[in-house]
Formats: structure tokens, C-alpha cells, sequence
């Protein structure tokens, strides 16, 4: 389901200035701003100046507690001066923070699909007030301590807390089988995956045999969806020739300009 709303993908270092290291290319038809012009950049610097300190409690909450799927609502400053509500869905990912990123139409199907999807929802007023929107798992008050968070950056740029590995993928939407266009560098300490020589190769070639068709489904109904969606399955590890495989769960997210996923390892599950 590829949205007429402009919508792109960015991702910020996990910093407590949440820099901005990558856009893709439509971020310049949803608020303005070329890819160049924001890299680099501090992410707070677009923000509605009410709405600053509210988003910086959620992203320290999302950082510290290593967020897999939230989704924040909030106004960004467009190129021309006015500002634009969007809506984030956060995917965390160890040292990097993965976004899809859709202008707000409060009817628009997609965000319905997101907002029921998400783990958490939290919406950010012009006022600066911030209000949890829907969450699964956990309750309000829960939610509302996590915001709290008494954990710190240290000279605002490294975590006090030792952070999962994570790595994550944007996925080509417009391929049959999802080719690679970007892999962080953490998917060779966790699976081995040479980088370089992933980039242009399918997803699926690195997905144990018996798990594929599931996999190519789920990457499909992603696309036509709209859906935020959890994957898992064994990953296919090549060892000079000789292949194991190493369970991992994923979270992903679309735009019109392709997939972000975050991977981490998961458990191997015996039943005796």
C-alpha cells in the first residue's frame, strides 16, 4: 500500500542531541528539506521549540529502554517555516535510532494500521503537553515511570547502560525479493554478514531455507499494508563453506521509499 502522503525514512546516532546521520529522499516532499541540508544536523533544532522538552523525555525513554516499536506524533519545522505534524514509528537499534516517518492524517488508513500496531503511542501537543495514546503490554502507569527514566547520557553522547546488539537493514520495496541497500555495521559482530558484499543481494538469501516463503509473505504484506510487523527465523550463516544458522527476530516498518528493520538475536527454543 504505497501511501500518497509523503513519508521517509531518517536515522539519528543515540545521542542526547539525537543527530540526524541519514535521510532518504522524499523527506524533501514531506517537509521541505534535502537529505544534505539536515545530515549531521541536530534533530531538536526542527522541532515546534513547546514541544522540545516533552520529545526529549520520550526519546530518552526510547534510548534507555531500548524501544523496538514505539510511535510519537509531533510537529516538525517545514523548509518554508510552518510546521508539519508527523508521526515517527521508532525502531531502536543499539547505537543508531531507525525512523519511519509519515505526514499526520488522522483518517489516513495507514496511520490507523500503525497506531493499532505500535507498542506504544505517544502524542506531542503544540502546548508541549504529551499524552500516551494507546500502548500493549503495559500499563499506563508503567509507561509513565519509564518516561521518568533517572538514566543519563555522559557528556551527551554515550549510554551509562549496556545496550543490546542490534543491527538493522533498509530494504529495496520496489524488488521482488527485498535487495539490500543499507546494512549497519553491527550485523557483522552478530551474524557474520560481510556488508560490502550484502549490499544489492536479497534478504532472503541469507533466510534458512524453511523459513523463506514465510519471510517473502510477511515482506509482502509489509509493503501492501502499511503494517508494522515482527519477524522471526533462523538466519543463514556462511562459515568458510559450511552453513549454520542463528535464530533472530526482526521489527519492520515501510515507506514509499523502502523497508527499515532492526534484527537482534533471539533465543534457539528446544522442547524436550
Amino acid at each position: 500500500m504505497a501511501s500518497e502522503l509523503p513519508d521517509f525514512i531518517s536515522i539519528y546516532d543515540n545521542s542526547e542531541a539525537a543527530h540526524l546521520v541519514y535521510l532518504s529522499d522524499s523527506v524533501v516532499d514531506a517537509i521541505g528539506w534535502t537529505p544534505e541540508e539536515l545530515v549531521g544536523k541536530r534533530g531538536f533544532d526542527y522541532f515546534h521549540p513547546n514541544e522540545i522538552p516533552s520529545l526529549a523525555r520520550v526519546h530518552a525513554a526510547s534510548v534507555m529502554n531500548e524501544k523496538l516499536s514505539s510511535m510519537v506524533r509531533y510537529h516538525t519545522r517545514h523548509k518554508d517555516g510552518h510546521y508539519v505534524q508527523v508521526e515517527t514509528v521508532v525502531h531502536y537499534c543499539y547505537d543508531v535510532i531507525v525512523c519511519t516517518n509519515f505526514v499526520y492524517d488522522p483518517n489516513d488508513t495507514g496511520h490507523k494500521i500503525r497506531s493499532t500496531m505500535a507498542d506504544e503511542v505517544w502524542s506531542v501537543d503544540m502546548d508541549g503537553k504529551v499524552e500516551l495514546a494507546g500502548s500493549w503490554g503495559d500499563s499506563q502507569e508503567r509507561i509513565r515511570q519509564t518516561l521518568e527514566s533517572s538514566e543519563q547520557w555522559i557528556q551527551e553522547q554515550q549510554l551509562k547502560t549496556k545496550q543490546e546488539p542490534r543491527f538493522c537493514m533498509i530494504l529495496n520495496r520496489f524488488t521482488c525479493d527485498s535487495t539490500i541497500v543499507f546494512v549497519s555495521q553491527m550485523a557483522e559482530r552478530t551474524v557474520g554478514l560481510d556488508c560490502e558484499r550484502a549490499l544489492g543481494k536479497s534478504l532472503l538469501n541469507f533466510v534458512c531455507e524453511r523459513d523463506v516463503d514465510t519471510v517473502q509473505a510477511q515482506l509482502d504484506l509489509i509493503k501492501s499494508s502499511g503494517m508494522i510487523m515482527r519477524l522471526r527465523f533462523d538466519w543463514l550463516i556462511d562459515n568458510n563453506g559450511s552453513s549454520t544458522t542463528q535464530p533472530v527476530e526482526a521489527i519492520a516498518s515501510s515507506t514509499n521509499d523502502g523497508l527499515a528493520v532492526v534484527f537482534r538475536l533471539a533465543p534457539r527454543v528446544t522442547i524436550n
